[in-house]
């Protein structure tokens, strides 16, 4: 999910909630509009969250991505100097894509971490290593090169696993707790409805919303975050059921069900 996306979705949150407080204010009493406006307040808040916890991502990510297509680089730019060296029989671009190596290494660090950074320093080494023997025609400069492209291929895979997978691990956490954000946004307003028989129905309907929304966040959770969904659910409809009965204990099921759901992201 883009930085802008995230951003347009915070606007539409705090839009959305600001035009349903003035149309259910219309309808309640003093107490339904503090509520309401605690809602406004409280959706404001939870989306600058998950706008900055995006934005961090990215930031994160962004570097990320640039060690990565250094790690890339290098291990290409070794290559090319060992298929010089050993086909080309050139030792000028040998000593050329070996620099090329060193300088896209050097480029790596300054944007990985602290661990990365010692395995590429290992790395380095071994650059250095091979083209010193290439410079001094020593015998095993092919060997050396080719221990080099060997590492950097072992090395720049590894870290490319590891990005991907971390990428996809953010990107999976944003989009899951979006989606339990609007659920719990569903959720408060199903409360404001369920304050008055006359807008049971419009509950109803917002508690199924908030059902949505928990089906689509369980596409981004692990196994053992399940069944804490899948509770939420069997609340919602039996909240569902009360609300059709035209049965006022809705409210405090509804109640019940905004405090698992605190709870339930307060432990994730």
């Amino acid at each position: 999910m883009k930085l802008k996306t995230v951003k347009k979705i915070s606007t539409y949150l705090i839009l959305s909630t600001v035009a349903f407080t003035f149309t259910m204010c219309q309808n309640t009493g003093e107490g339904a509009k503090k509520d309401l406006n605690n809602l406004k307040n409280k959706t404001e808040k939870e989306a600058k969250s998950i706008e900055t916890k995006t934005t961090d991502l990215a930031k994160s990510a962004s570097q990320e991505a640039k060690t990565n297509y250094a790690l890339t680089n290098a291990r290409v730019a070794l290559l090319r100097s060992q298929i010089a060296l050993e086909i080309d029989k050139s030792k000028q671009n040998t000593e050329a894509e070996l620099d090329n190596a060193i300088k896209y290494l050097s480029e790596a660090k300054s944007t990985a971490d602290e661990k990365t950074k010692a395995e590429i320093d290992l790395l380095e080494t071994k650059v250095n290593t091979a083209k010193n023997s290439v410079v001094q025609k020593k015998d095993d400069a092919l060997d050396n090169v080719s221990t080099a492209v060997d590492e950097a291929k072992i090395m720049s895979k590894k870290y490319n696993d590891e990005f991907q997978a971390i990428k996809e691990k953010n990107i999976t956490t944003v989009n899951r707790k979006y989606a339990e954000l609007r659920a719990e946004e569903a959720l408060l307003k199903a409360k404001i409805a369920a304050q008055s028989e006359e807008t049971f129905a419009q509950a109803e309907a917002y508690l199924e919303e908030a059902n949505e929304w928990y089906i689509q966040s369980k596409k981004d959770v692990t196994t053992k975050i399940n069944p804490y969904v899948d509770k939420l659910q069997k609340d919602i409809e039996d909240a569902q059921t009360y609300l059709n009965k035209k049965d006022k204990e809705a409210r405090n099921k509804i109640s019940d069900i905004l405090q698992k759901a605190k709870e339930f992201v307060n432990e994730d």
